[in-house]
């Protein structure tokens, strides 16, 4: 909300400047997103007096204007069609800085001297006016700022105030209070409390309204507002429109409370009700709405003529011809505004007030201030107050009890009882002390203070949280041990998301169809007792394959391209007892494009996993059966196992039979699927990894072919290159591999890298291992190649 300084420093009576305000307010109150002076740009523009205007010698829309702006008397150049001998008007001097960043320098024009400047409207920042210079009124005193002149000489305070505080805060007078009791004072308004004479005219039909009031203005004569209350307003963003309007609209910055306006004939004997279903009701904005039995109306006996809390009607709006007026002062409920407000899409000043649940108490307040201004400037006739309050509706005073010893423990320092009672009196909270227990009395405008905590709250925010100091703890806080098996699960889970994989969760449960789609139909299951048909989620899963067949489905009508994972458990049955458990790292890749890439590309990401684990000796060997992994829906020449050096299987991969791939409705695709055992991976991984540094010196790389048979691993030749290749041997790649279908023979063609963390490797010192490599190779009868 933005507030005006001057009218801040009128109501609170502080000597602090704006920045000392702001500051203030961020250490112990509120967010201030801005404070900006309404001068800036203005410092240095005086009023002046036009004396002569005379002909350019040497431009024809050019004038030479002599200027008195009180202390000296200027020649300036001006080209407005407006000038004229015996205007006041607006003089930036030699030096002032416009908007814009627009600095006034004195110069020559067509060769006649020019000091300073004439200013139209939007030179200034004050208007969109170019067609010619700002012409002042008559009275204005020459040589005085203009800012002054004008009533900019005010700042403006942009400040944040979160939903908790809207019941208070959010006017000038909420405003005023908090910074006099940062001042460790206590402001008292004097106005005089307005009573309402019985329900009169006034009917509530509704709960949502709690307390409805209208007080007659007769004899009221609609103007323009006077100029101070116009750029007050103008200066918090709202465009005046008449002194009526403006009234209420000034009433509800300064109380909070806001108030509404109708014109008198059209609002006689007033019911608030709910609406009723598709009602009508034209807005003072000229939209009409349609409303439902959620919304609260006003009406005048009969037809709604205001939306209640949100926006008046444009039947009983204020005219010109308006001579006597029914002022409203009410409060609804702060849900009902809240939900009528969103629903037709209406963001007001009444609503962004209302829905922050203000004080219902407020009303008198605010009815006070209104009379007053309304008599003062509208020389209106204040006819009789009528309304509703329910004793069952209003909002008495709360106590809360606070224990001193309660505010030394939560705020972790010692306040005396004499700061206390200062810092809550000048919340203006009446205390009663008894002991070491302060009875508190909240005003009924701090609806947001209903526990001890909150007391505490405040006096830690009044008193500065600057001034408590930190503390070491009394007792040694130890960090928790690391439960090793969910960290490893999280490491497990990053690993693969970084490769390009997703994640997904899904059921611990399958079908007996699901389960048949991958022949898992003959396994041993926990099967739910008294489970439904084959389409019902029976089977406690013994693989993660059909979750994650059915998201590669699904995914197949979005991308051509799948890789997915999941981390879950599976259930194997066990005799008279509760199933064994086994963590479990499923992952799918699947894709319509390639000739089964899919399966070599979901190896090559176990295998890094693997790496990336500390586990780099790991094999992936055909398997014709297993006792240990179910392979029956996978291509019976496209899976293996994955086996670590001892010999330990942790895990299977393959490609989806095309038999299984039609059971999931995967089409037109190929299907890769791995399982890892994470708890045997668990139990075989590095838990100690040490962190080596970049290498500093180039690595050599050399080509090498080998010829095997068709039967022989990639990884069996791998594994002798690594073997007989020395210690700078740092990297066997494989980038090619061709199979000759005459002679069953492959040919299968690596990078190798050679490098040292000493220096950059010589020739000399790697054929050596080039030989060493070639001579291990031979004696497994491979015929080596160089390239």
């Amino acid at each position: 909300m933005l507030y005006s300084y001057k009218w801040l420093q009128e109501l609170s009576h502080t000597k602090k400047s704006p920045q000392e305000i702001a500051e203030a307010l961020i250490v112990h109150s509120f967010e201030v997103e801005d404070v900006v002076s309404q001068a800036d740009g203005l410092g240095d523009v005086v009023i002046g007096h036009v004396l002569a205007v005379g002909a350019h010698p040497d431009a024809d829309r050019l004038r030479v204007v002599t200027v008195d702006v009180g202390e000296e008397k200027l020649q300036i150049v001006c080209g407005a069609p407006n000038v004229a001998e015996g205007q006041k008007v607006a003089v930036a001097l030699v030096g002032a800085v416009l908007p814009g960043d627009f600095t006034i320098k004195k110069s020559k024009i067509r060769g006649v001297e020019s000091v300073g400047m004439i200013c139209a409207e939007d030179e200034l920042g004050l208007g969109n006016d170019h067609d010619g210079i700002m012409v002042l009124d008559a009275d204005a005193p020459v040589g005085d700022m203009l800012a002054s002149y004008m009533g900019l000489d005010d700042t403006i305070l942009d400040v944040d105030v979160l939903p908790n505080r809207g019941h208070d805060a959010l006017s000038h007078r909420g405003m005023a209070r908090e910074i006099a009791a940062l001042e460790g004072r206590v402001l008292a308004f004097d106005d005089v409390i307005s009573n309402h004479a019985g329900a009169g005219s006034v009917e509530i039909a509704t709960p949502q309204c709690s307390l409805y009031t209208l007080t007659e203005l007769t004899d009221v004569d609609i103007a323009p507002s006077p100029t101070w209350l116009q750029r007050r307003l103008k200066a918090l963003g709202h465009n005046s429109i008449n002194n009526v309007v403006d009234i209420t609209n000034y009433v509800m910055l300064e109380t909070g409370q806001p108030i509404h306006a109708f014109d008198a004939q059209y609002a006689g004997q007033i019911l608030v009700r709910q609406a009723e279903d598709d009602e009508k009701l034209t807005l003072l904005d000229d939209s009409e709405i349609v409303l439902t039995p959620d919304d609260v109306v006003i009406t005048d006996g009969q037809k709604p003529i205001a939306l209640a809390g949100v926006m008046g009607g444009q039947a009983s709006a204020i005219s010109e011809d308006t001579s006597a007026i029914a002022l409203e002062v009410a409060h609804f409920a702060a849900r009902s505004i809240r939900a009528t407000k969103v629903r037709h899409g209406l963001q007001t000043d009444a609503a962004y007030r209302f829905e922050r649940d203000i004080d219902p108490n407020l009303a008198d307040e605010a009815l006070s201030v209104a009379v007053r201004l309304f008599a003062d400037i509208t020389d209106a006739t204040i006819g009789e107050t009528t309304g509703l309050y329910p004793a069952e509706q209003r909002v008495e005073s709360w106590s809360i009890a606070l224990e001193h010893n309660h505010i030394s423990r939560l705020l972790g320092v010692e306040i005396d009882s004499g700061t206390i009672h200062k810092i809550l009196e000048s919340l203006e909270i009446v205390i009663k002390q008894k002991s070491d227990v302060y009875l508190c009395h909240i005003p009924t405008r701090r609806r947001d203070l209903r526990t001890p905590e909150d007391l505490i709250e405040e006096i830690g925010r009044i008193y500065g949280f600057e001034h408590i100091h930190a503390k070491p703890l009394v007792e040694h806080v130890a960090p928790p041990v690391r439960n090793e098996e969910r960290y490893f699960e999280r490491t497990s889970k990053d690993l693969f998301s970084a490769k390009g994989f997703s994640e997904v969760r899904s059921y611990s449960f399958y079908s007996g169809q699901m389960a048949q789609g991958l022949s898992l139909d003959d396994m041993p299951h926990v099967v739910l007792a008294g489970g439904g048909d084959d389409h019902t989620l029976t089977h406690m899963r013994r693989t993660l394959a059909p979750g994650l067949l059915q998201a590669a489905a699904k995914n197949q009508s979005f991308v051509d391209r799948s890789a997915l994972f999941e981390i879950g458990r599976l259930y194997k049955p066990v005799h008279n007892a509760l199933p064994a458990e086994l963590l479990t790292l499923g992952a799918i890749v699947t894709s319509k494009e390639g000739g089964g890439e899919q399966f070599y590309e979901l190896k090559g990401m176990v295998e890094q996993y693997m790496q990336m684990i500390g586990l780099a000796d790991v094999q992936c060997v055909p398997v014709a059966e297993s006792d240990t992994y179910h392979l029956a829906h996978f291509h019976p020449a496209r899976r293996c196992a994955v086996t670590l050096s001892d010999g330990t299987v942790v895990g299977v991969i393959g490609e989806i039979s095309k038999k299984s791939a039609k059971a999931y409705a995967i089409k037109n695709a190929r299907c890769a699927y791995g399982e890892l055992d994470l708890g045997v991976v668990r139990s075989h991984a590095a838990h100690d990894m040490s962190f080596q540094s970049l290498q500093k010196f180039p690595s050599v790389m050399r080509d090498l072919s080998v010829i095997v048979s068709s039967t022989t691993l990639v990884a069996d030749v791998e594994r002798e290159i690594y073997a007989s290749g020395g210690q700078h041997l740092a990297d066997v790649d494989l980038f090619d591999l061709y199979t000759d279908d005459t002679t069953g023979e492959r040919s299968v063609a690596f990078h190798l890298i050679f490098q040292s963390a000493d220096a950059t490797l010589s020739a000399q010192e790697i054929d050596p291992a080039i030989a060493s490599i070639t001579a291990a190779l031979s004696a497994q009868d491979y015929r080596v190649k160089g390239l």
